[in-house]
């Protein structure tokens, strides 16, 4: 069972990760919010979309956020030990860097666990899941979307549709009323009944109604035109000309990238094995430079934190992209950078205790 100091520091530790991932989370969902209601607003991503599109991001956008999230949270916390000397009092009872990374390993077993899930399988899933729901709504004709017992204005502004029933299917209408204006002249229909009908040889969507009446004349004048009819077809929607979209890597599954002989699909399936990986490392790095000297301020080494994750992170960039130009061997992949800074995180290390970190003699204070 922890000790009540490895409680207390696992508990100071995921506060400060928790409020930092929170903080970031609400900024970067922000941001993806008002990318998707310009695509909305664009027409390439439907209305009814928005929630399955943006629970996607949000899953993305957590897994990313997940390593720095933790790395910032080690560093804030060790760094408020520090300025308010209880690492000082911590060193004098004989502790050091082993019993501080204890608390950070109990917390960052389950996070990895999570973290591989999330970004291996999981953000894939939920990028395909939201695509099928684009591309689904993208292709539900007019009057999939009119509702019965309400006028319903089509997307031309040319007609209003109002039907008492609509079948569970959404073919078949009762009691129809269609009004369409236009040249100083208003049509109106009534019909019992009405079905879709798409054309065999062009696929255009009709409305067949019938048996009904059809009104035409000018506002304010008597002179109407009543027509009698049993059948009578309503051109609703061209037919529309979808081109078959190309599966993005990031929504492919572990299997099918492993399998592809495509670089980029490749480098996707190495760089989600990496992000776990660099949880691990900056993990491993943030207890270092957490280190806050006596007459330092609490956010005194921030710059050098942030220099050193965005380093990292353009690192990682650089790297994929130069695996998906071929610059760089498949086999290579993001080892190199992450070795880099597992031997930075040694050298801080060694630096601050010399060897005493690996047999658990104090740090210094």
């Amino acid at each position: 069972m922890p000790n009540i100091i490895t409680r207390y520091l696992t508990r100071e530790i995921i506060k400060s990760s928790a409020a930092t991932v929170l903080v970031l989370f609400v900024i970067l969902m922000s941001n993806a919010l008002g990318r998707v209601l310009s695509d909305i607003a664009d027409g390439e991503v439907p209305q009814q979309a928005l929630l399955p599109v943006l629970l996607s991001q949000a899953v993305t956008v957590f897994s990313l956020l997940l390593p720095v999230g933790f790395f910032l949270g080690i560093v804030f916390a060790f760094g408020r030990l520090y300025k308010d000397h209880e690492i000082v009092v911590m060193n004098a009872c004989g502790m050091g860097y082993r019993e501080f990374y204890r608390p950070v390993v109990i917390i960052l077993i389950p996070l990895v666990m999570f973290s591989a899930y999330s970004n291996i399988w999981l953000n894939a899933q939920m990028q395909r899941n939201a695509q099928k729901i684009v591309e689904r709504e993208k292709n539900v004709h007019e009057f999939d979307q009119f509702k019965a017992g309400q006028f319903n204005q089509s997307e031309s502004g040319e007609r209003v549709f109002y039907m008492e029933t609509v079948s569970d299917d959404k073919l078949e209408l009762g009691n129809v009323i269609i009004s369409q204006g236009g040249n100083n002249q208003m049509i109106l229909e009534t019909a019992q009944a009405g079905r879709h009908r798409i054309d065999e040889k062009t696929g255009d969507l009709f409305l067949v109604v019938g048996p009904g009446e059809r009104y035409e004349g000018q506002p304010g004048k008597g002179d109407y035109k009543i027509i009698s009819f049993e059948e009578h077809g309503i051109l609703i929607e061209k037919k529309k000309d979808h081109k078959k979209r190309q599966t993005n890597v990031e929504e492919l599954t572990p299997e099918q990238l492993w399998r592809s002989k495509n670089v980029k699909a490749r480098a996707e399936l190495h760089w989600r094995i990496s992000i776990p990986v660099v949880l691990i490392v900056l993990t491993f790095l943030a207890l270092p430079l957490s280190y806050i000297a006596p007459r330092q301020g609490r956010f005194g080494k921030l710059g050098y934190v942030f220099l050193v994750y965005l380093v990292y992170l353009n690192m990682m960039a650089f790297t994929r992209a130069q695996l998906e130009a071929k610059n760089i061997p498949m086999f290579v992949n993001f080892w190199w950078v992450h070795i880099i800074f597992i031997m930075l995180a040694i050298g801080l290390l060694m630096r601050r205790n010399g060897l005493g970190w690996l047999s658990g003699n104090r740090a210094n204070s």
